[in-house]
This record gives structure tokens, C-alpha cells and sequence, in this order.
């Protein structure tokens, strides 16, 4: 039998999980979309917006881009509530720290692309192999490795 790790306070632990994975998630989508195609940090927050709003949101203001960086906080949030959640009770999730980060990036990349943004409203981009090597990294050191960090550290602290 496997012992259950037990944490004291878990909704200040996946808050900051959260808060952390979205700066640093966010501020890689905006510093790689600008270096690889110019594209201004408003038009990658209303992106995220048209997942809900569909075309609609290339033509709002701030409030669209407000909804942006809403909804990818809740999203890096939800990712690592997952794990944090999975981590006392998988094994595996609590073996080489580094390793289990990339594969976790990878996960939540693959997870994304592959199923969430197609049962959403975003335009479909086109496919490049540049672009998924890019994401995979981005996921690898932005969320995954963070995530478990942040998890094994929380878990494990007196």
C-alpha cells in the first residue's frame, strides 16, 4: 500500500501553482510570438478570448484582453490542481523531479493542442514543426517543471 501524502493547506499551495505557471507560461507566449512573428501581447491575450468569444474578440478592447489573461490563469490553474491533486496519490508523479516536469509540460501541451482548443472557438493555425518545438519547451520549463517543483516542495515541507 502506497502512503498518502498529506498537505495542510492545499488552496494557498495551488493558488500560487497557478499565479506562478501564469506568469511564466504567459510571458513566454508573449515574448515567442513577438520574436517569431511579431505579434503584440494584446493580440496573444485576445486569442486566448476568441477560445469563448470565437472572431468576435480580434475586434474588442481591454476588456477582451482582461478576459484573455483571465482565462489563461484559470487555465494554468486548472493544470496544476490537477497535478498537485494526482501527485499524493500516483507514485510516479513523485520520482526524478526534472523528468517528471518535462513529461508533465509535454502532457499539458498535447492535452491542449490535441483535445481542449478543439472543442473551442480559436482559429485553427496552421501546423509547424518549429512552432510545436517551441511549445513543448515552453511547456517543459514554464509549466511542468514549475508545477512539480512547486508541488513536491509543498508536499514535502514541514
Amino acid at each position: 500500500m502506497i502512503p498518502v501524502l498529506k498537505v495542510q493547506r492545499p488552496l494557498p499551495a495551488t493558488v500560487f501553482i497557478g499565479l506562478t505557471v501564469g506568469l511564466l507560461d504567459g510571458a513566454a507566449a508573449v515574448i515567442s510570438s513577438f520574436a517569431r512573428s511579431g505579434v503584440t501581447p494584446d493580440k496573444v491575450f485576445k486569442y486566448i478570448s476568441s477560445a469563448v468569444l470565437g472572431k468576435a474578440a480580434y475586434s474588442g478592447g481591454g476588456e477582451i484582453v482582461a478576459l484573455g489573461v483571465l482565462l489563461h490563469f484559470a487555465v494554468a490553474y486548472i493544470w496544476g490542481l490537477i497535478f498537485f491533486t494526482a501527485y499524493p496519490r500516483v507514485r510516479l508523479l513523485q520520482q526524478n523531479k526534472w523528468l517528471v516536469g518535462c513529461a508533465y509540460g509535454l502532457f499539458v501541451w498535447l492535452m491542449m493542442n490535441l483535445v481542449v482548443l478543439r472543442f473551442t472557438l480559436v482559429p485553427k493555425l496552421k501546423f509547424s514543426w518549429e512552432g510545436a518545438a517551441m511549445g513543448w519547451g515552453i511547456h517543459m520549463l514554464c509549466v511542468g517543471i514549475p508545477i512539480v517543483l512547486i508541488t513536491h516542495y509543498w508536499y514535502r515541507k514541514p
